[in-house]
């Protein structure tokens, strides 16, 4: 405890650049994360589920690997069920810890924060703008001094999503709501899909995809943004019904 509390007091004395650069140097993830045991199995299970070699439900299955990695977050203290009106059960993880505290710096989350909600999604289709929205609100609402940090676990990213590295980000769907909601609130919703829990199986830090996410919603403000007309026409555009009466 004294070796975090100094380690802690150091990153302080560090302008950001500096401390992100302390961060990423090598030793440093021990302290971030400490993989649970049974977690590369069930990932293993996972994968296999996926080619089709191994039945077992979708859902809980996820939700496994979901409270696995999480577990895995050195400072991670409590990780409980939160069940919303929607009856969408999802993950709170809760820290207090000085290598929670650290965990939040790496993250570039106010050290303050003492949650991370987490969703599941199982499912053939991608993330809707209405799912995605969904989480951005309980962030926002349910836990707005106490949680900076949504992360969706799940088989396909969401709606609006870039695929691959664009210089020029065209924001729709649920990309928009990302890039609006950080905005708005300072406040991440970050989707963990399976080509990411490809790079995890294959030994990538959990810490490190998460950090990545995050610097790619903060990044979208250093690169030229354009709003996809055609998706946004269709949300502004008066239907025909009342496009009579103009």
């Amino acid at each position: 405890m004294e070796l975090m509390q100094k380690a802690l007091a150091s990153l302080d004395e560090h302008d950001e650049p500096t401390r992100r650069e302390i961060l990423e140097s090598d030793g440093w993830i021990e302290i971030l994360q400490d993989p649970a045991p049974e977690l590369q199995g069930r990932l293993r299970d996972y994968f296999e589920w996926y080619d089709g070699k191994r039945e077992e439900n979708p859902g809980e299955l996820l939700e496994e690997v979901a409270y696995l990695l999480f577990k895995s977050l050195r400072g991670a203290e409590n990780i409980r069920s939160y069940r919303s009106f929607a009856a969408q059960h999802d993950l709170v993880v809760d820290g207090s810890s000085v290598a929670w505290q650290i965990l939040m710096t790496y993250l570039h989350l106010p050290k303050s924060g003492r949650s991370i909600i987490v969703e599941c999604k199982n499912e053939k289709t991608t993330i809707s703008d209405q799912q995605f929205s969904r989480l951005c609100g309980i962030l926002q609402n349910k836990f707005e001094t106490t949680a900076h940090l949504g992360v969706f676990i799940s088989r396909k990213t969401a709606a609006g999503f870039p695929e691959g590295k664009r210089k020029k980000i065209s924001l729709s769907e649920a990309r928009a709501t990302q890039v609006i909601f950080h905005a708005k609130t300072q406040k991440f919703v970050i989707v963990v899909a399976h080509k990411d829990l490809e790079k995890i199986f294959m030994g990538l830090p959990f810490p490190k995809i998460l950090e990545a996410k995050i610097s790619e919603v903060e990044a979208a403000y250093g690169t030229e943004i354009s709003f996809d007309d055609d998706s946004w026409e269709q949300e502004t555009k008066l239907p025909s019904h009342l496009e009579k009466y103009n």
